[in-house]
């Protein structure tokens, strides 16, 4: 739907390709929403166990030991993302249960792959387009839940942290990928756009504070930056709309 991909080359793709990556976020979006939920309800008690086994099944269902890096890798560094992101938005200086978790995983690592995981975690960072595919799913999916955040808030001054939360994340996400960064967030902004227009009936904070977002937006990057980044975002929303629209075939 967004061309935040756009045919990259991805020298990671061999040991997970972008189903792999795909699984990867999913997994970790699941399993820091559980972590999450129970940080901050503490109503029942924290399925650690059935957590950790299934992501170390999901971990060790490749027989490749570096594929096998990789997909641990892939996994904490969306669950620190997803970690860093709410603890950032809402004030949080800890998430017990997901510290507990990623110690666990972390610590179930002999030496021989404790090492194959730090070459595949490092080279996450040393290439912009490796585990690309992850890399825009996975800050899609952390984007829209803390948007979704800000619209189900009492008002505006009480989710102003969250607004500004974001604001910075998009931003903080543009200067550590320069050169396809900007691709990423124009991706979450088209996102953005296109759930008001699945809702075209929202109004009210949905749509006050989203306008407070792309206005703090507007403010902090140069013209032609801000252009650029909404103008990708304008193309995929028309995608979006022109598919939409278009007849399917009996």
């Amino acid at each position: 739907m967004t061309d935040a991909r756009a045919d990259l080359h991805d020298p990671l793709a061999a040991l997970a390709p972008p189903g792999v990556q795909a699984e990867a976020a999913d997994l970790a979006r699941d399993s820091f929403t559980q972590a999450f939920r129970h940080a901050a309800a503490e109503s029942s008690s924290f399925p650690l166990e059935t957590l950790h086994t299934q992501c170390l099944e999901w971990v060790q269902s490749d027989p490749d030991a570096e594929a096998r890096a990789l997909r641990m890798a892939l996994l904490l560094a969306g669950l620190d993302q997803w970690g860093l992101a709410f603890s950032q938005a809402f004030g949080i200086q800890a998430i017990p249960p997901l510290t507990t978790l990623i110690g666990t995983l972390r610590t179930s690592l002999d030496p021989e792959d404790d090492a194959r995981f730090q070459r595949q975690f490092d080279g996450l960072d040393a290439t912009e387009t490796a585990a690309i595919d992850f890399k825009i799913l996975l800050r899609r999916q952390i984007h829209l839940a803390l948007w979704h955040a800000m619209c189900a808030g009492e008002n505006l001054e009480a989710i102003e942290p969250v607004i500004h939360a974001l604001g910075s994340q998009l931003l903080a996400l543009d200067a550590a990928m320069p050169a396809l960064g900007w691709r990423l967030v124009s991706d979450t902004l088209a996102h953005i756009q296109i759930h008001l227009l699945e809702n075209s009936g929202a109004v009210g904070l949905a749509q006050s504070s989203t306008q407070c977002l792309f206005a703090s937006l507007r403010q902090a990057w140069p013209k032609e930056r801000h252009e650029r980044i909404m103008a990708q975002a304008a193309q995929a929303v028309l995608a979006w709309q022109q598919q939409t629209r278009r007849p399917r075939a009996n």
